[in-house]
C-alpha cells in the first residue's frame, strides 16, 4: 500500500532530523573545515547521496543548524509576544536560556567555534541571526529601561556580552559554575 502525504511527510521531517543531529555532531567534535559530508553522512547512517537530497552543501547544513539554534534559544523571549517582557517572563527566558546552554552543548560549540571565521559564518548567514534576534533586543532595552538602568543601550550591550562569555566558559570548563552564575544573573536583572 502506498504511504499517505502525511506519512511521506514525516519520513521526510524524521530524516532531515537525523541528518541535522548526526551534523552538529560531527561538526562540533571534528570542526566544520575537518569535516566532510561523508563523515555526517556515515554518522547519520544514510548514503551520501540521500544527503545531498536533502541538503546541498555543509555550508547549508551549518546554516541550518545555526539559524534553527538559534530561533530554538529565542522562543521563549516575551513569551505571550506582546512586546512587553516583565518580569517573570524575563526570569522564565533566563531559566529557559540555561537550561538550553546544558542541553544543546553541541550547539554553542559549534556556533562559538565558526562565528568568528568569516569565509564560514558569512554576512548573509550574519544577517539572517540578527533577522531572528533583532525583535527581541528592542523589547530587552525596553525591559532595562523599564528596570531603571540609566542606559539601557548599553546594559543590553554587557548583558550580551557576558551571556557570550558564560556560554563560553561553560563549554571550556564542565566544572564551571552554571547554576550559580544563572542565579545571579536572574538576581540582577530581575529585581
Amino acid at each position: 500500500m502506498p504511504r499517505t502525504k502525511q506519512q511521506v511527510e514525516a519520513i521526510r521531517q524524521q530524516r532531515v532530523m537525523q541528518i541535522l543531529d548526526a551534523a552538529l555532531d560531527v561538526f562540533a567534535h571534528k570542526g566544520f573545515h575537518s569535516a566532510t559530508i561523508t563523515d555526517v553522512a556515515k554518522k547519520a547512517g544514510i548514503a551520501k547521496g540521500l544527503l545531498y537530497h536533502y541538503f546541498g552543501s555543509k555550508d547549508e547544513l551549518l546554516y541550518h543548524i545555526v539559524l534553527t539554534g538559534m530561533n530554538n534559544l529565542v522562543e521563549k523571549f516575551d513569551e505571550n509576544h506582546d512586546g512587553v517582557l516583565t518580569g517573570a517572563e524575563m526570569e522564565l527566558f533566563i531559566n529557559d536560556m540555561f537550561k538550553k546552554i546544558v542541553d544543546n552543548r553541541n550547539y554553542w560549540k559549534l556556533y562559538f567555534s565558526v562565528m568568528l571565521q568569516p569565509d564560514v559564518f558569512s554576512k548573509e548567514l550574519m544577517q539572517k541571526l540578527k533577522d531572528i534576534y533583532e525583535p527581541m533586543v528592542s523589547v530587552l532595552i525596553q525591559y532595562l529601561k523599564s528596570k531603571g538602568y540609566p542606559n539601557p543601550e548599553m546594559e543590553y550591550l554587557i548583558l550580551h556580552a557576558l551571556s557570550d562569555g558564560i556560554v563560553i566558559n561553560y563549554i571550556a570548563d564542565e566544572n564551571f559554575p552554571l547554576d550559580a552564575v544563572k542565579d545571579e544573573i536572574i538576581h540582577r536583572y530581575i529585581k
